[in-house]
């Protein structure tokens, strides 16, 4: 807001001193509306559902290759009893690791202070707040199938530069470098017996159907 005021008030000087005050007074305001219109453009839902839509489609391209690895991999599902999606599921040995994809700008910065975890001027426990709630619901749903499962949370995350060692754990999720996100899932230890696997992928697909958003009238 500050920096709108203090251009336009520059542009009014300046060409005020060029030709005449109301000279200056139409292009302040023509300053001022065209930067409204650009910050509402970089920032309205509908911007933002495309910086995610990319996000996620470029998780799903690395987390391809897991599938011939006899991983199965789910994209874009319901989330029973709310408005969420999940972005991807991963189900194998490891268990169950529902995999939330954020494309954030490359000079978001994550830092400390305050005695927590920022990304940008956010707490960290905010960013993650939908990823908890997603991840608990996943193991609710599992659980009255008859799947007592561990659901691993994991934010996969493109564009912010994370710590040189690409991890770092908010109550109890894990942001990673996208990067890693496949040697990630395949070091995690055996939780499921080889027969498992497979009828645990069948349960999910049906009960986390595919995602189709609500159309506003």
């Amino acid at each position: 807001m500050l920096v709108r005021v203090v251009l336009s008030v520059a542009v009014f000087a300046v060409v005020t001193w060029a030709w005449d005050w109301r000279a200056g007074v139409l292009a302040a305001v023509v300053v001022a509306v065209g930067d409204m219109i650009e910050r509402w453009r970089v920032h309205s839902p509908a911007t933002a559902w495309r910086k995610g839509a990319i996000g996620e489609r470029a998780t799903a391209r690395r987390l391809r290759s897991l599938e011939s690895a006899g991983y199965t991999v789910l994209h874009d599902r319901v989330v029973p009893g709310s408005r969420a999606n999940l972005d991807h599921l991963v189900i194998g040995r490891c268990g169950v690791v529902l995999v939330d994809s954020k494309r954030w700008h490359r000079n978001t910065r994550i830092s400390t202070g305050k005695g927590r975890l920022w990304v940008g001027r956010r707490p960290a426990e905010s960013v993650v707040k939908a990823t908890v709630f997603e991840a608990r619901r996943v193991g609710e749903v599992l659980r009255s199938a008859g799947w007592a499962v561990t659901v691993v949370p994991v934010v996969a995350v493109h564009g912010a530069k994370l710590p040189r060692w690409g991890a770092l754990m908010v109550t109890g999720v894990t942001l990673l470098r996208a990067g890693r996100l496949r040697g990630w899932i395949r070091r995690h230890p055996a939780r499921l017996e080889p027969g498992q696997v497979a009828p645990l992928s069948v349960a999910a697909e049906q009960l986390f159907p595919p995602y189709v958003p609500v159309e506003q009238p």
